[in-house]
C-alpha cells in the first residue's frame, strides 16, 4: 500500500459509502406540489452557498423536480440550465451492465461464461474468471491499472496489464470494488461487436432509449453546455475536453466511469430500469438483483451495476453513485415507493452525496437542517475576521477570508477538536493515538519510516517505505519551503472502533497534513498526503458565520463563529458550547 496524495489521484467511483438515511418515517412520499416546494426552498439555498450542480425527483417515471443550480462555466457566467450535462462518474458501470445483458439476449454471450471466450491466453489463476464476477466486483481484480483516467494506454495493453498482476483474491471469493473489472466488460463488448465500446453502448442502449444526449464524447454537446469541474477554487475543466485526444477514453476509464449527460436523458434512464425500451423483464431482474455483501454488515448487496438495500423505510433502494474527487453523481430509486432521484455536482467541497440524502427526506415530509441564507459581506469586512486567532492555552485557528466566506484550518488539538466534534473531550485511547500518529509523522520528516512501518497492518518492505517517505519530503519542500513545524492534532473516532488522526505540518509557503486511518486492533490501516483541509463559514448576519459541510464526511455539529468584540470571537455549538479565542498580534 502505498503513500496516497489525495490530490492528485483521480477515481472512477466513490467507493461504496456508509448508509445514511433519514429517520424513519411510515409516511408516503408527499404530494407533487409539497415537494416542488420543499426542493425548491433547499435547491435555492445551495445556490446561496455556489453550489454548482442539478436535481430530477421523479414519481412513477414522471418528473417532478428538474432544477439545476449555479453555474456550468463560472469563468464565463454561463449558469447552469436543465440542459447542462453532467458526468456520471462510476454510474456509468450500469450501462455497461446493460449492453452485457443486452448482448446476452441477442445469444453473443452469457454471463456464466468464462473470460477465456475472449482471453484465451489468461493464465492459470485467471481462467475461472466469469462475467458474472466482473459484473459484482469478486473477479478479484485491483481496482485500477494505471496512475490516472486519463492515462493514455490500448485496450491490449490495459487488459495485458490486468491478467499479468497477481488478483487480491482467488475468483468469487469476496467483493472488492474493481473499476478495472467494468473496463475489461468495455474490452469484451467491443471484441464481440467489433466496435469502439461508445458506439456499440449507443446501438445496444443508448439509441432504443431515446438517449440521445449521454455518451463520452459522440453527442457533441455546445461547449456552454459541459459543466466545468472546481477543485480548490479553481476551473479544473471538463472530462469531455480530456478525452478529445486520440484513443481515449483510455481504459482506466472505459466502461467503468466518465459517461456525460443531462437531466431528460436520466429521466429516459429511468424509463429503461422500469420497462421492457431496452432489456426484458427478466433481464431488468437480473441486472438490479443483489449478490455479494459489499461490506462485512450486509447492509448493501451488489448488483450489476448496482448497489441494492434497504430504505430507514424498510422499503427497497436501488442505486449506485459516482464521482472523481471533483464531479460527484448520486442516482438512488426508491423502488417500492416510486420515487426517483438523480443528484450532480461539479465542486469538490459542495458533492451530491449529502444532497441526496436531504432530498430524500424532504421528498417524505422529513425534517433537514437547510443549508444557511448567506448574507453577502464585503471583503474589507470580511477580512477583519482574518488572521491567527488564539485560545488561552495557545491553541489557535487560522482564518482566512475567500470569495465571500472564512477558511478555519485548527493550529492545535483544542480548536481542531471543537471544529470537528463541537467539543475538547477525549480519552486515553484517543490521546495515545494521536501522540503515536505525531511522532510517526515527525521520523517521517526526518527520512526515517521505521515508526510507520511498525505500525502499519499490512507493511511494504522498509527500504520502499523509506523512499516513499522521503520522496514525499522532497517534493514538500520543493513545493512549499522549509518545514517549520510539526503539530498533532489528535484523533476522531469512527464507526467499528476505528480512528481517523491528522498530523498538521507547517511550510514556509503553505500548510498540509498527514492522515491515518487505525483500525480497532491500533494498526494503520489507510495512509493520506493532502492538504490540511479547511472548514468552510458563511456569513449569516454582520458579526456571525456558520458551518457548511457538504463534502459528504461525517455529520458536522453545527458550529458557529461570533464577533464577541474588536479582539475576539467564539466557536459556537448549538448547546451553548464555547470557545472563545483572542487575536493573535
Amino acid at each position: 500500500m502505498s503513500y496516497i496524495a489525495a490530490a492528485v489521484v483521480a477515481l472512477a467511483f466513490s467507493p461504496p459509502r456508509t448508509l445514511h438515511h433519514a429517520p424513519h418515517r411510515a409516511a408516503p412520499p408527499l404530494g407533487d406540489s409539497a415537494i416542488r416546494a420543499r426542493v425548491t426552498t433547499y435547491a435555492d439555498r445551495l445556490a446561496g452557498l455556489g453550489y454548482n450542480g442539478a436535481i430530477l425527483v421523479m414519481r412513477d417515471g414522471r418528473p417532478v423536480v428538474e432544477r439545476a443550480i449555479g453555474f456550468a462555466n463560472r469563468e464565463r457566467s454561463i449558469k447552469a440550465d436543465i440542459r447542462t450535462t453532467w458526468s456520471l462518474g462510476s454510474i456509468t458501470k450500469q450501462f455497461t451492465a446493460a449492453a452485457i445483458l443486452r448482448l446476452e439476449e441477442l445469444g453473443k454471450l452469457h454471463t456464466a461464461d468464462s473470460i477465456t471466450r475472449w482471453f484465451p491466453n489468461a493464465p492459470a489463476d485467471k481462467r475461472a474468471i466469469t462475467l458474472h464476477q466482473l459484473l459484482t466486483h469478486t473477479a478479484g481484480f485491483e481496482s485500477d491499472y494505471a496512475p490516472t483516467d486519463y492515462t493514455p494506454n490500448t485496450r491490449d495493453e490495459y487488459m495485458q496489464r490486468m491478467l499479468a498482476a497477481a488478483l487480491q483474491s482467488p475468483p468469487g471469493a469476496e467483493h472488492s470494488y474493481s473499476n478495472a473489472g467494468y473496463s475489461m466488460l468495455a474490452a469484451i463488448i467491443e471484441q464481440i461487436t467489433g466496435e469502439a465500446y461508445e458506439a456499440a453502448l449507443t446501438r445496444l442502449v443508448l439509441a432504443p432509449a431515446g438517449m440521445t444526449e449521454t455518451g463520452y464524447t459522440r453527442p457533441a454537446w455546445a461547449e456552454s453546455r459541459i459543466a466545468h469541474g472546481y477543485e480548490n477554487g479553481h476551473d479544473w475543466g471538463t472530462i469531455v475536453e480530456k478525452l478529445r485526444v486520440k484513443g481515449a477514453p483510455f481504459w482506466a476509464l472505459r466502461g467503468n466511469g466518465g459517461l456525460q449527460t443531462t437531466l431528460a436523458d436520466m429521466a429516459r434512464w429511468e424509463r429503461v430500469a422500469r420497462s421492457n425500451v431496452v432489456l426484458t423483464d427478466s433481464s431488468r431482474r437480473k441486472w438490479m438483483t443483489g449478490y455479494v455483501n459489499e461490506g462485512p454488515m450486509g447492509q448493501s448487496k451488489y448488483a450489476y451495476g448496482w448497489a441494492v438495500h434497504q430504505s430507514a423505510r424498510n422499503t427497497r433502494v436501488v442505486e449506485h453513485n459516482g464521482g472523481n474527487g471533483v464531479y460527484v453523481a448520486e442516482w438512488r430509486r426508491l423502488v417500492d415507493e416510486g420515487i426517483t432521484l438523480f443528484v450532480a455536482s461539479s465542486v469538490s467541497d459542495m458533492t451530491a452525496s449529502p444532497v441526496v440524502d436531504d432530498i430524500e427526506a424532504l421528498v417524505f415530509g422529513g425534517e433537514v437542517r437547510l443549508p444557511p441564507l448567506v448574507v453577502p459581506m464585503d471583503a474589507a469586512s470580511l477580512g477583519t475576521f482574518a488572521g491567527r486567532w488564539r485560545t488561552a492555552n495557545q491553541d489557535g485557528v487560522d482564518v482566512t477570508a475567500q470569495d465571500g466566506r472564512l477558511a478555519l484550518r485548527a493550529a492545535g488539538p483544542v480548536a481542531w477538536r471543537f471544529l470537528l466534534k463541537g467539543d475538547t473531550t477525549t480519552t486515553a485511547r484517543i490521546t495515545e493515538i494521536g501522540a503515536r500518529a505525531e511522532a510517526i509523522v515527525r521520523a517521517m520528516t526526518a527520512g526515517n519510516a521505521q515508526p510507520l512501518h511498525d505500525a502499519l497492518a499490512e507493511p511494504e518492505p522498509i527500504d520502499e517505505m523509506t523512499q516513499q517517505v522521503k520522496s514525499l519530503a522532497a517534493d514538500r519542500t520543493e513545493r512549499l519551503g522549509a518545514l517549520t513545524s510539526v503539530t498533532g492534532l489528535g484523533a476522531i473516532p469512527r464507526q467499528a472502533g476505528n480512528l481517523v488522526t491528522t498530523v498538521r505540518l507547517d511550510y514556509e509557503r503553505g500548510v498540509v497534513s498527514n492522515v491515518f486511518v487505525w483500525g480497532p486492533a491500533g494498526r494503520i490501516t489507510r495512509r493520506v498526503a493532502r492538504p490540511l483541509v479547511a472548514s468552510s463559514f458563511v456569513p449569516v448576519s454582520a458579526s456571525a458565520f456558520e458551518h457548511v459541510d457538504l463534502a459528504g464526511g461525517p455529520p458536522d455539529p453545527a458550529v458557529r463563529l461570533e464577533r464577541v468584540d474588536a479582539t475576539h470571537v467564539a466557536l459556537v455549538t448549538p448547546s451553548g458550547a464555547r470557545l472563545v479565542l483572542a487575536k493573535s498580534p
